[in-house]
């Protein structure tokens, strides 16, 4: 009898609960529970469809807001841009403002009817190609591809409607419908094709039959529902999944109500129970607090006596041979991310040396040598055909072809290998193939790039000389004739329409050589000590009559400015203030303007206010940028290049300063401030 004790705990557990009459209320618990599943099961499946019939309605709601959208942006009159051949950023702005809007990973793109994307919420999308054939010349409709849903429209010219001007796609990231699902610790939801098994949201791995009739599915852990989508996701199903515990839990609470009930049962089983507890609850004691040492020292050699023969000594023994087996994969993990961070280290003196080089051919031998240094295999080499089937393993070369965005076989390594031993050895080689093709494609981006920039230098050259030039004999010509000629006033407005165009291309090329020069890092400011108030005076001087000629009252006040002597290049300072002066007598009919020049601690400014024509405030940001120009009355009778502005900012930077312009909006003038730092 005692043997029988002290061989087994588990004997004397069931002896205890036995003894007690536990099996008779364990039996009721299991009629319970099989009496109630069925009921519990089906409350639960109708909860969860009732779920599912609210999230699809959403979801609909939500795509059915998303095909709305896109229809109203394509049919607003701003679409018309697509005719210009210079098309503006007009519609990549609204469908940046709109994506952002929305919050969501989505992407705007207006296509041609040539399939080029020419204005999208994602600059990236911009002159990329995107194929027609899949819209199958609809109006309007929805495909998915790959994990995107796109969303277009027929975009037609406000002015016509059977002109076709091209499409407006939204490509929309299935992803974002996550949002729309549960994600609990109990109820887990997810959307998914069963056709190539792409799935949104928390997966549940469960033997589904989407072709099944029923939309239940009951296993033993789970009780799932599904149901299909909307046409717009053809082919995807949503699924809920509840742990079947949460779908039990009205029953547990029965169960623990029982269990309530017999606490006079419970009672006497824990009686019986406290006269074990000691020689129950001391080897585990002795093994928690063994577990609690080891948590604390890490120390894996420690090893638990045996001095019992039941299930306790059991466990003690395989404590203690997992303590063994832990402590030799420690060692061996150990060894093995010792091995790892040295090739890590290895790796990244490869490509420290690599990146040095400046050719390809460089880069080719330099790789060569440290992958034999680093492997310790001499007989590896570079070979440039392509074999269709190597003998032995070999890592292929693939460089950039940056006229026709597409990679292209440079080369392979051949490593004198049969075959890997292991993947990690095959991705060791792959990342040193990735440090060479990542050098290789910036050489030739380098030397792309070099080769560009003579070209551009060799086009402004041959613009200087070949248009300046005869220009200025038109002028010379023109002038000669309003001087000396005896021409009539009609002849003579004539001639002096040519002086005037070609003194306006003179100052367009001129402008356009300087920007070109700026760009190209050629123009240089020449430092020296000049007085900014005489510069201020003498142009004030120079532009004086101008302002007198439209009856503007032009005034210079420099109350608030003391120091004169300023560290700057006067030729580009004295340029960027008639440029700022100018441009407020040329726009402005009747009124003021103000010149100021005053200080601060730390910077010079230079305000040049008039009550003109005013700028709005969205076109405010965009008069920096080259050959931009407002639309208003006042411009046509004012042509400009549009390169006054850009060209003074970027001559204020060279100088260490910048240039900003405020204006309330149209009618109420403009103030362009140009600052120094001061010194």
């Amino acid at each position: 009898m005692f043997d029988f004790f002290k061989t087994s705990l588990r004997n004397k557990l069931l002896f205890i609960f036995i003894s007690i009459g536990f099996l008779p209320f364990l039996t009721l618990l299991i009629y319970t529970l099989f009496l109630s599943e069925s009921k519990m099961v089906n409350r639960t499946i109708v909860e969860q469809l009732d779920r599912t019939n609210v999230v699809i309605k959403l979801i609909d709601n939500h795509l059915d807001g998303l095909n709305k959208e896109v229809k109203f942006l394509s049919s607003l009159d701003l679409m018309d841009d697509l005719l210009a051949e210079d098309i503006d950023k007009r519609i990549s702005r609204l469908l940046t403002q709109k994506a952002d809007d929305l919050n969501l990973d989505i992407s705007f793109m207006a296509v041609t009817l040539d399939s080029t994307i020419v204005a999208s919420s994602n600059k990236d999308n911009l002159l990329k190609n995107c194929n027609l054939n899949k819209f199958n010349l609809k109006d309007h409709g929805t495909y998915i591809m790959d994990n995107n849903l796109y969303i277009y429209s027929q975009i037609t010219a406000s002015f016509d409607k059977t002109k076709q001007l091209g499409f407006l796609v939204l490509r929309y990231n299935l992803n974002n419908l996550d949002s729309y699902l549960t994600h609990t610790d109990t109820i887990h939801s997810f959307i998914i094709n069963p056709k190539n098994s792409y799935i949104i949201g928390e997966n549940v791995p469960l033997s589904i039959d989407f072709n099944y009739s029923r939309n239940s599915l009951i296993d033993d852990n789970h009780v799932a529902v599904y149901k299909k989508l909307s046409p717009i996701l053809d082919g995807f199903h949503i699924v809920y999944v509840v742990d079947k515990d949460v779908a039990f839990e009205f029953l547990y609470d029965f169960i623990s109500f029982l269990l309530y009930m017999s606490l006079v049962v419970f009672m006497l089983i824990i009686y019986i129970s406290i006269k074990q507890s000691k020689e129950i609850v001391k080897p585990i004691e002795e093994l928690t607090a063994t577990t609690d040492y080891i948590t604390q020292t890490h120390n894996y050699s420690t090893q638990l006596e045996i001095s019992s023969q039941d299930e306790i000594a059991t466990l003690t023994h395989s404590f203690n041979d997992m303590l063994k087996t832990t402590s030799s994969a420690l060692e061996k993990l150990e060894k093995e991310n010792r091995l790892r961070l040295r090739r890590f280290t290895q790796l990244i003196n490869v490509f420290n040396t690599i990146i040095q080089t400046k050719n390809e051919n460089e880069c080719i031998d330099i790789s060569m040598q440290e992958i034999k240094k680093l492997t310790h295999n001499n007989k590896l080499y570079f070979k440039k055909e392509q074999d269709i089937a190597p003998d032995k393993e070999s890592t292929n070369i693939y460089v950039t072809d940056f006229e026709n965005n597409n990679k292209i076989y440079f080369g392979s390594i051949e490593l004198d290998i049969d075959k890997f031993e292991d993947k990690n050895e095959k991705d060791f080689y792959n990342s040193i193939t990735s440090m060479i093709t990542l050098q290789l494609d910036r050489i030739r981006l380098i030397e792309r790039t070099a080769g560009a920039s003579k070209a551009k230098s060799a086009f402004i050259s041959n613009m200087s000389h070949e248009l300046r030039t005869p220009l200025n004999a038109i002028i010379g010509f023109a002038q000669y004739m309003i001087e000396y000629e005896e021409l009539n006033e009609e002849q003579k407005d004539i001639v002096e329409n040519i002086e005037s165009s070609a003194q306006y291309l003179l100052s367009m090329i001129n402008e356009i050589l300087d920007i070109a020069k700026i760009e190209a890092g050629k123009m240089e400011a020449n430092i020296e000590s000049v007085n900014i108030l005489d510069i201020l005076q003498s142009s004030y001087n120079m532009l004086l009559p101008l302002a007198k000629d439209k009856n503007i009252k032009f005034d210079f006040i420099f109350d608030d400015f003391n120091n004169r002597t300023y560290q700057t290049d006067p030729k580009m300072f004295k340029q960027i203030i008639i440029n700022l002066i100018s441009n407020a007598i040329k726009f402005t009919q009747k009124g003021n303007i103000l010149l100021e020049l005053y200080s601060s601690n730390e910077h010079v400014y230079v305000k040049v206010k008039d009550s003109g024509i005013g700028i709005s405030k969205d076109d405010l940001s965009h008069l920096f940028n080259d050959f931009t120009q407002v639309e208003n009355l006042m411009q046509k009778s004012h042509k400009g290049t549009g390169l006054g502005l850009s060209l003074s900012r970027k001559m204020a930077r060279i100088l260490g300063g910048d240039i900003i312009l405020e204006s309330k909006g149209v009618g109420h003038g403009t103030t362009s401030i140009f600052s120094l730092h001061n010194q």
